[in-house]
């Protein structure tokens, strides 16, 4: 029995002793850590570079800026640099309430021993409340790393790795054990200025181990650069003589403009701080970059030469690649890229004036300019305006009843605007309003005479009253919605077991379709962006040639009259999609970079026939027609607004209907009484779409297949 008590008293306390080794008194989640290049996600790493010439500005609290020019020859540099002088500041909360001294140790030349840095004096710590604040500075940890002074200044190259420690010593024992603190390491990066490693040469097919990126193609895009390629390989650990790596963390790009010519002279004499870096995340994996655009500064038709270097963990900036660059793909010229809708935009005065130059656009030209593009509330009206008007503008370019109406309806705002033009916006708004307060006047004098009128009529009706003999309401049996027909003198009652044929129905199909006839013309510029009149056409297929034509619908019928068939209204909605590339204006022979989605939408709206007289019926043959307007929509991968236009046409259907449950009335029973459906069909339908419009043409004649459901 004591054997056993003994045994258990030991696993007891062994239990204990875990459990307080895995609950460090440092509270998790609560560490921060300031004053230093950069920090692992999970904090266990601390990062310090310092490269090139010393920071101008040292205030002791935050990191510098050393990527300074300097008028010199390109160097390393750090904008987040720690200095000898720079506290590095830990501050963390506890997990219990305790008693204990504070202490901070960095790890000596010595690998593997500590020395006290920063001790408190014992405090009393509570439980998720009290802070603890450790300071020290980077002196102290350079001092402790061989090749460098207090000063953090060194001969050569170098990584120092050094462990940090730090918590409370709430046993007093001079030391804070593993229950106590918490350990984390400390990557320190030195570069002096003039090292050999701040520049590489430019790598033709592939990179020695360690080395930064070294062989970039950049493309052109809109009002941006994307990078092709790049190439890499491995860790940073070819400018360290101590040994040791430090990750990769980005690719630093420095855009810098120039003319025709001069490409060579963009990397010859680059140094630091003409331009500022873009910097594009490395994967450390394989060296790929996930996000490939590079913006930020960069406008259209102007030509850019991309100075790059590799930036990594500890934030030094160096490997620059300046000499053997291939400038016919480093150097690029972005220019505005234009989808296939890019010119097709028409607004509601041109569509119903029919001409851009019509003499009454020209007047809402003019007064765009002078009265509205000049102040806050005109341009925001103006950015609606072009917003919601090229799809209306669609609309009434292909009905000349609807381009009358457009015109009457505009004729007051035309009128409003020439003789703002005249006399001044300020003195038309007046007058515009005097106007407008007489013919409320005047309309309510006329109102006020048709009460007199009504008011008599009311009074002489009680004598024009007719007599209306007495009638007899019939009601319905409760139970005759559900077949009763009759009830016999007996009590039985009668029903009539055929169900009646449902008035819903709804159909999603599948058909390969064409896309829409439209073509792009562009007016190619220059690379100062300046129009050279040539003009090149492009059809839909050059754009979006990898498109599926897939055609996805759904229709929803309403059967008015179900005697001697059904007939009804039909409702329809389409979807096809298409990937492709814009083109760029300064160079449309290729594709551009960013990437388009194309979606075309019939909608449609039309009467339907159904030749069916009984419910499961096993075929029922059914046609539809009416008219149709279709919707095209373009959507670049970085722009959020779609470009939409539309047209006006008809559509015509017919196909047939097989029902599934007609060979199983049981299942028919089952789905109807759980979920309303009576009828389950197979369809096939051959379907023609015809639009055109100024802009497109859409005709279609294409089988499509799906699921028809009567509810």
């Amino acid at each position: 029995m004591i054997k056993h008590l003994v045994f258990f008293s030991f696993i007891l306390f062994f239990n204990q002793k875990s459990f307080a080794v895995a609950e460090l008194l440092v509270k998790a989640g609560t560490v921060s850590i300031s004053g230093r290049s950069a920090i692992s996600d999970d904090q266990a790493t601390i990062y310090g570079g310092i490269a090139g010439s010393p920071c101008l500005t040292t205030d002791g609290v935050a990191t510098c800026n050393s990527c300074i020019d300097t008028g010199g020859a390109v160097n390393a540099c750090n904008q987040n640099s720690v200095y000898s002088s720079l506290k590095l500041t830990i501050s963390f909360k506890v997990t219990k309430t305790v008693t204990g001294i504070a202490r901070l140790f960095i790890e000596s030349t010595t690998a593997g021993v500590f020395d006290p840095v920063v001790t408190i004096p014992s405090a009393a710590y509570t439980q998720d409340t009290s802070t603890v604040t450790l300071e020290t500075t980077w002196a102290e940890i350079c001092s402790r790393s061989t090749g460098l002074n207090g000063s953090c200044v060194g001969a050569v190259p170098l990584l120092a790795t050094k462990g940090l420690k730090f918590g409370v010593d709430s046993d007093n024992s001079g030391e804070v054990e593993d229950a106590e603190r918490k350990l984390v390491t400390v990557k320190l990066h030195y570069i002096p200025a003039g090292a050999a490693a701040v520049t590489q040469p430019f790598c033709a097919t592939s990179a020695a181990a360690g080395t930064g990126i070294c062989n970039i193609s950049f493309l052109p895009g809109d009002a941006k650069v994307f990078i092709d390629q790049a190439i890499y390989k491995g860790d940073d650990a070819s400018s360290t003589t101590t040994g040791g790596t430090v990750t990769w963390e980005s690719i630093a790009i420095f855009p810098r403009p120039v003319t025709a010519g001069a490409e060579a002279a963009a990397y010859s004499t680059f140094t630091n701080g003409v331009v500022q870096p873009i910097f594009k995340t490395v994967d450390p994996t394989n060296g790929s970059i996930p996000d490939s655009s590079v913006s930020g500064g960069i406008t259209n038709f102007q030509k850019y030469c991309m100075v790059y270097a590799t930036r990594n963990k500890t934030q030094n900036i160096y490997k620059f690649v300046t000499t053997g660059v291939d400038t016919t793909k480093s150097c690029v010229t972005p220019s505005e890229v234009a989808g296939i809708l890019d010119d097709k935009h028409c607004f509601i005065s041109t569509a119903a004036f029919g001409s851009e130059s019509a003499p009454e656009v020209e007047i809402f030209r003019k007064f765009r300019n002078k009265f509205l593009a000049t102040n806050f509330f005109g341009k925001a009206f103006i950015k609606i305006y072009y917003r919601i008007s090229p799809p209306i503008a669609d609309v009434i370019s292909e009905n000349n009843y609807l381009k009358t109406a457009t015109r009457i309806a505009l004729y007051p705002f035309l009128a409003f605007a020439f003789i703002a033009l005249k006399i001044g916006f300020l003195i038309t708004l007046l007058l515009s309003i005097l106007l407008l307060f007489a013919l409320v006047k005047s309309s309510r004098y006329f109102n006020s005479k048709k009460a007199l009128i009504i008011i008599v009529i009311l009074l002489v009706s009680p004598f024009l009253r007719a007599e209306v003999s007495p009638n007899v309401e019939k009601i319905s049996h409760p139970m005759a919605q559900e077949g009763l027909v009759r009830i016999k003198t007996d009590g039985t009652y009668i029903y009539d077991t055929e169900r009646p044929l449902k008035r819903e129905s709804s159909r999603i199909t599948f058909g390969k379709a064409n896309h829409p006839e439209i073509s792009l013309l562009i007016q190619q510029a220059d690379a100062q962006g300046n129009l050279t009149g040539v003009k090149k056409e492009f059809k839909f297929s050059d754009l979006y040639d990898e498109s599926s034509g897939l055609m996805l619908s759904y229709d929803y019928e309403r059967f008015y009259s179900v005697e001697n068939g059904k007939w009804g209204l039909q409702a329809g909605v389409g979807a096809m999609f298409a990937n492709g590339r814009g083109r760029l204006t300064a160079d449309p022979n290729g594709p551009s970079t960013e990437t388009f989605t194309f979606v075309t939408i019939p909608l449609t709206l039309g009467g339907v026939y159904r030749l069916e007289w009984k419910d499961k019926q096993l075929f029922a043959p059914y046609a539809a027609g009416g008219g149709t307007y279709l919707v095209l929509a373009e959507k670049r991968e970085d722009k959020a607004t779609p470009k939409v236009i539309g047209g006006l046409g008809f559509y015509a259907a017919g196909g047939v209907l097989f029902n599934l449950l007609a060979f199983d009335r049981d299942a028919g029973f089952q789905l109807e009484s759980e979920y309303g459906i009576s009828n389950m069909w197979i369809s096939l339908e051959f379907r023609v779409i015809e639009v055109h419009s100024s802009a497109f043409s859409f005709s279609n004649k294409y089988l499509n297949a799906g699921l028809s459901f009567d509810f």
